[in-house]
């Protein structure tokens, strides 16, 4: 008894599988094709990325204000204590290692780009500065803890790698790469208050009218937040070099971790007002009544 059966061989599996896959293929594109990805706001474009650039400036303005808290409760949850480091630099040698350069290359490369668009302006070139001093504070770590000198006490560029030692550590040593460190957290810290300031002379606007021998206020509020988180932002620097030098301790805490905190609580709300101000709706001018 004779059959017409093509019987299965490896090669029509083969194919039949290739086939069946670009079916799949093709009708995943054509359900992607049926989504509507089209813009909420198809009349004004400018509304739609001015509402995704303020989410973007306040959620940098978060990370800055909520940093220091997440690095404790970071430690609580992977080593099960609630301790404080010397400073916020020093969490780079802990168990929140990955949360510590994650959270501060976004916050330096958001503020790279910032301003972008008008490189001609002070504003752009003190956020560039600001931002590639802090991507150096990550790049260049500082010393390592106490702790990790006791557990492995040979000096970076020892072979093996010594516990706590990075890469750039390593090939440099760890007292040179935490100078670069130290250079780069100073700068970072005089480039927030300068920001903070211009954020404060941004409200003050020449429109010509009254009295012509003082400078009118556009947003009075705003001006001295702005500007009393530029004074905080410096004299917390302050405090973190001279309390240092004094070694004027309270209880855990150090007068540089205390410094860095409240430097940058300060020009995380600073920047975050900003970010508010400048990517508000304009305020619709009130109609007079119509009168029959």
């Amino acid at each position: 008894m004779s059959s017409n059966a093509t019987p299965n061989t490896p090669d029509s599996d083969s194919r039949e599988g290739s086939r069946f896959i670009r079916a799949r293929v093709r009708k995943f594109i054509q359900d992607l094709m049926k989504l509507d990805m089209h813009s909420k706001n198809p009349v004004d474009r400018d509304a739609a990325y001015t509402c995704s650039y303020r989410n973007i400036r306040l959620s940098v303005g978060a990370i800055g204000v909520l940093l220091p808290l997440a690095f404790i409760f970071g430690e609580l949850a992977t080593d099960g204590r609630i301790g404080l480091e010397g400073s916020i630099s020093a969490y780079y040698h802990s168990s929140v290692q990955d949360m510590f350069v994650g959270a501060l290359c976004i916050i330096g490369f958001m503020l790279v780009t910032y301003m972008s668009g008008e490189p001609k302006v002070l504003d752009f070139w003190v956020s560039l500065v600001g931002g590639i001093a802090l991507l150096m504070v990550v790049i260049f770590p500082t010393n390592r803890s106490h702790k990790q000198f006791l557990d492995d006490p040979r000096p970076c560029g020892s072979s093996p790698r010594p516990l706590g030692c990075s890469a750039l550590e390593q090939i440099f040593h760890e007292h040179p790469v935490a100078k670069v460190h130290a250079l780069s957290a100073i700068i970072f810290i005089l480039c927030l208050a300068i920001m903070s300031a211009l954020f404060a002379i941004s409200e003050l606007i020449e429109d010509g009218q009254g009295d012509p021998g003082k400078v009118p206020i556009y947003r009075p509020g705003l001006l001295w937040l702005h500007l009393a988180c530029a004074l905080l932002i410096v004299a917390a620097g302050a405090w973190a070099l001279f309390g240092g030098l004094l070694k004027a301790n309270i209880g855990q805490v150090t007068p540089l971790y205390l410094g860095e905190v409240v430097s940058v609580f300060a020009f995380g709300i600073s920047w975050g007002f900003a970010g508010l101000a400048a990517t508000a709706p304009p305020r619709q001018p009130v109609q007079p009544p119509v009168t029959s």
